[in-house]
């Protein structure tokens, strides 16, 4: 056991490490602040969700299905940020060999390795579930402290089921990307299935949940969770008073982790000299090359990277996704999306506002420009000895976010436009509100990777998702969202919501300019000067 807690330690501190920026005792502060604003997101839309959902099931009288879904949205929700992460710590890590040399069993070490993938997993199932137990209480479930030590214990183990999941798709991901002749189109692939699987089951509880809230459907609402969702079952009966069903559950839950972590280390040394082997590549040939401009070239060279890089794409352009989705199923919807409003229990809330803080939440979500520079890596020598100005190369890493922003504002606006029965005049003040605030979260993120790059990432996925820059630009253009509608809500009741939506466009697009500003000066000293 004690080889097992040292190994865990470097583990969980080469986790925190991997958030670290410059050297010596910020690293580890980094990493924790890192964390915590990981958290801090998580507990802040678990909260609004859980509490808005939860007095609507409560008045149907099925306040019990709160914690079905929340720990269902838990568990995917750490599928899909820490597969990858499997993938490179468990059987990616650079590390392993020196590992496997050593005194100390293949299970041991691959526990080990396990630990750091259900430390993370642990924020986001922690995060999403306790404030999901705090609306069961406020809501009149019942339970009182008892209710609160079998969450606490019940969310522990449900760490597990994540944790196991990443464990099955980063093997997937690594076996099938050392078979095929582009890993990083198999990678594409899968991350893409995974997705439709997940927004599948998502529309299907948001759908089921509707039905039983408006009253028609009829039967037991836990119905949904037969066969696929037997282990939530077991959760939700556990934490409410069930005590036998909380430790079937825990077993359970521990069962298939301990399982996999034994095949696994069986046959460890022969996994990873397996996966890291490459399939037969094809022949290259010569070809004549056609002649591009710098400023052409270089979005050509952000477009590769970006559409050739899964966890860079899918991490940052979920945002962009459901913008053409909110805005085709909008238009579909027309009129009954009000409908939908009203259901939702948001009717007589300012549509225009409304609509502007879910563009620019989405907008905040696609923070492209935030990994740009870090992604370099070793290779950042390339473009900085390239005949392009300091200058151009940023514009173009800021230009290709916006190229990707644009069309997507435009199509989600059009959609919500018709669907929710705004005046032309608002929505193309909403128009210009969703290009402004892309066209200032595209250089702020910049600035913020200029000021805290991370050239020396083991990978791509410690880049995307556990930088302090990837995570500071995320944040800060979630405030910089809450901050627009709470001055849109302010002065609706003095100028009118039109003339406070302009408003705040005009301010964002002073800030817009100010940040190019910055990177146009400051931020040219900055790129020169990074090594």
């Amino acid at each position: 056991m004690r080889k097992f807690f040292i190994l865990s330690k470097v583990q969980l501190r080469a986790l925190l490490t991997s958030f670290r920026v410059g050297g010596g005792r910020k690293r580890a502060f980094s990493g924790w602040t890192a964390l915590l604003l990981m958290a801090g997101l998580c507990l802040y839309i678990s909260g609004i969700y859980s509490f808005s959902l939860g007095g609507q099931l409560a008045a149907a009288g099925c306040l019990e299905l709160l914690l079905l879904l929340m720990p269902t949205l838990a568990v995917m929700a750490g599928l899909m940020f820490t597969a990858f992460a499997a993938q490179g710590v468990v059987f990616g890590g650079k590390d392993a060999d020196l590992l496997l040399s050593m005194p100390v069993g293949a299970f041991t070490v691959l526990l080990a390795k396990l630990m750091a993938l259900y430390a993370e997993n642990l924020v986001f199932c922690g995060f999403l579930v306790l404030p999901a137990g705090a609306a069961w209480l406020w809501f009149g479930g019942g339970g009182g402290v008892m209710f609160l030590a079998r969450l606490a214990v019940g969310t522990l183990f449900l760490t597990l089921l994540p944790t196991v999941l990443s464990l099955a798709a980063g093997f997937l991901l690594s076996w099938l990307g050392g078979r095929a002749g582009n890993r990083k189109v198999i990678n594409l692939l899968l991350y893409a299935l995974l997705l439709v699987v997940v927004f599948f089951v998502i529309i299907q509880m948001n759908v089921g949940t509707g039905a039983i809230i408006s009253g028609t459907m009829g039967g037991d609402p836990s119905g949904a969770w037969t066969g696929w969702g037997v282990p939530f079952l077991l959760f939700q009966r556990g934490v409410c008073g069930d005590w036998e069903t909380l430790v079937m559950f825990c077993l359970l839950a521990s069962v298939p982790v301990l399982a996999a972590a034994w095949l696994f280390a069986r046959y460890y040394q022969a996994v990873l000299t397996g996966l890291h082997s490459h399939g037969k590549r094809p022949a290259y040939r010569l070809g004549r090359l056609r002649a591009a401009g710098r400023r052409k070239a270089l979005l050509k060279k952000e477009a590769a990277r970006y559409f050739g890089t899964p966890i860079y794409l899918f991490n940052t352009g979920i945002g962009l996704i459901l913008m053409v989705l909110a805005g085709g199923a909008a238009a579909v919807m027309g009129r009954n999306l009000l409908d939908q409003v009203a259901l939702a229990g948001l009717e007589g809330f300012p549509l225009l506002t409304l609509s502007a803080a879910a563009v620019g939440f989405l907008l905040a979500t696609v923070a492209v420009t935030g990994s740009s520079i870090s992604l370099e890596g070793r290779y950042l020598w390339i473009l900085k000895e390239s005949p392009v100005p300091a200058r151009e190369a940023l514009d173009a890493k800021a230009g290709f976010q916006l190229l990707l922003c644009g069309p997507c504002v435009l199509v989600c606006v059009g959609g919500l436009t018709f669907g929710l029965g705004l005046a032309v005049a608002e929505g193309a003040v909403l128009a210009a509100f969703g290009l402004a605030f892309a066209l200032f979260t595209a250089p702020f993120g910049l600035a913020v990777n200029l000021l805290f790059p991370k050239l020396d990432a083991v990978n791509d996925m410690v880049v995307v998702k556990q930088s302090l820059a990837a995570v500071l630009s995320t944040f800060g253009g979630i405030g910089a969202a809450l901050a627009c509608t709470a001055l849109v809500w302010g002065l609706s009741g003095l100028l009118g919501e039109l003339a406070a939506l302009g408003i705040c466009t005009v301010l964002l697009l002073v800030g817009s300019f100010a940040a190019y500003r910055w990177l146009h000066t400051r931020g040219v000293e900055r790129f020169g000067a990074l090594l």
